[in-house]
């Protein structure tokens, strides 16, 4: 027998089929970094530009420019990925 939360959100899967073809903008963000404009415009191929984040750190990802997950980097398939650790 299904729980009443199961239920429930089957029910709303259901209700948003008409939806499934939206197109949402998906962004994962792996960190960031200020750097004054005389270190940006002396920039070249080859530089480092460093983050403020680790490697093994959590990366945020945004739907729609809206916080949405907490994710963790991956590759599959020959290409990065994001595994969803948390939802906000």
């Amino acid at each position: 027998m299904k729980s009443d939360e199961v239920k429930n959100s089957e029910s709303i899967i259901r209700d948003i089929t008409f939806l499934h073809d939206v197109k949402l903008k998906v962004n994962v963000s792996v960190g960031s970094a200020q750097k004054m404009l005389y270190e940006i415009v002396s920039l070249k191929v080859g530089d480092v530009l460093q983050l403020d984040s680790s490697i093994e750190g959590y990366i945020n990802v945004y739907i729609n420019n809206q916080n949405f997950a907490l994710g963790e980097m991956v590759v599959a398939n020959d290409k990065y990925g994001v595994r969803i650790i948390d939802l906000a």
